[in-house]
């Protein structure tokens, strides 16, 4: 998508009013099962694999995933409002088949319906509604938390997985409720994907945890910003919240990133054989449409790419996880794609980062063991 184009977009998707959080949308009670858009009594899209090759377990897992999904609301509001028959509740649906589907082998699921801030909120420059609504979205995913925690987890090992909003909800919820709290001691580690931690700020943010810097680091954060080689952001700042408050950051500093291939901090180019590449899957429904605000209730599923080849390097400089190669190239040929491929930073990854779980809880168990 052009500048102009995206530009045009934006005045589209921008809330006609500022934020007012007594016209906010009721919050959600998370004693109520339907509160939780996935939870391993209730089926749901979490438990979708791409082939008959691949094991979900619905629960009694050893350990928990507590997953914050992205942003998929894109009305001219700042926070939503839960309702299931909504466009905004099917994107919902449609990241837990693409995303929290990777942890159904190893863990149970619990992903809170949340009120989201609006897309817009990352690009309102003019007055701080964005941030208000960001700040709302917080509340209901550390509610959400607590009661996981009081209610579900039942003291066993967790692991915190957010995209892209959901990564910055979860930078601000491990800061606050994990990092400097006994829980620490059962977290196994965080997938914070798609929004930059800036590396300059990490220590700041966080005490007790550090980075990941290999496949098996435990107590760590893992994160990633996928793009085609070469590819720089046109957008200059995003909201980042740390323990002073929210600021703009600039997108061009360097920030925390790993190498899902090779779970290194090297910036050679590597491949993974053995990953698995997926793609949602339903006919007659355009995953790029932006603007229906009905849920469709056609049944979508998750399939293999038809081409698995891919490689990876992080850049020296930004942190940004470059990428090229036969099915990077099918990517480049998406009507108004411009070299960000922020919305599969999951998807592309989708099998490694299944395996890299399981090594994960095993070396915590491991741990424990000695």
């Amino acid at each position: 998508m052009s500048n102009s184009h995206f530009l045009e977009f934006l005045e589209l998707v921008k809330p006609s009013v500022k934020f007012n959080k007594f016209n906010s949308p009721e919050k959600p009670n998370y004693e109520k099962i339907n509160s939780w858009a996935a939870h391993p009594d209730r089926d749901g899209p979490q438990f979708l694999v791409p082939n008959k090759n691949f094991k979900s377990n619905k629960k009694n897992n050893l350990v928990d995933v507590f997953y914050i999904h992205p942003t998929g609301f894109f009305e001219k509001k700042w926070n939503f409002d839960l309702n299931i028959n909504t466009s905004t509740f099917e994107r919902t649906e449609i990241m837990l088949g693409n995303q929290a589907s990777a942890f159904n082998e190893s863990c149970n699921i619990f992903a809170p319906s949340y009120r989201q801030a609006s897309y817009y909120s990352f690009f309102d420059k003019n007055s701080n509604s964005g941030t208000k609504a960001l700040d709302l979205a917080y509340q209901d995913i550390e509610n959400a938390f607590v009661y996981f925690i009081n209610n579900f987890n039942m003291n066993k090992p967790f692991i915190i997985f957010g995209h892209s909003q959901g990564a910055l909800l979860g930078q601000r919820l491990i800061h606050k409720m994990i990092d400097e709290t006994n829980l620490l001691k059962r977290f196994i580690c965080a997938y914070l994907i798609g929004y930059m931690i800036p590396e300059k700020y990490f220590k700041g943010l966080f005490k007790n945890i550090t980075y990941s810097k290999k496949f098996n680091d435990l107590q760590s954060i893992i994160s990633w910003s996928t793009v085609v080689e070469g590819f720089k952001r046109n957008r200059e700042r995003t909201p980042f919240w740390s323990p002073n408050g929210w600021s703009s950051q600039l997108m061009s500093q360097k920030i925390v990133s790993i190498n899902p291939f090779s779970w290194t901090l090297d910036s050679k180019w590597h491949s993974e054989d053995s990953n698995t590449s997926i793609i949602n899957k339903a006919e007659n429904y355009d995953f790029l449409d932006r603007f229906r605000s009905h849920h469709t209730g056609i049944k979508k599923s998750i399939g293999l790419t038809s081409e698995q080849e891919f490689f990876t390097s992080l850049n020296k400089k930004s942190g940004l996880l470059e990428s090229k190669g036969r099915l990077i190239n099918k990517f480049k040929k998406m009507k108004y794609f411009n070299g960000d491929l922020h919305s599969f930073d999951v998807m592309l990854f989708w099998g490694s980062l299944r395996k890299n779980a399981q090594h994960r809880i095993n070396s915590f168990f491991n741990n424990i063991k000695k």
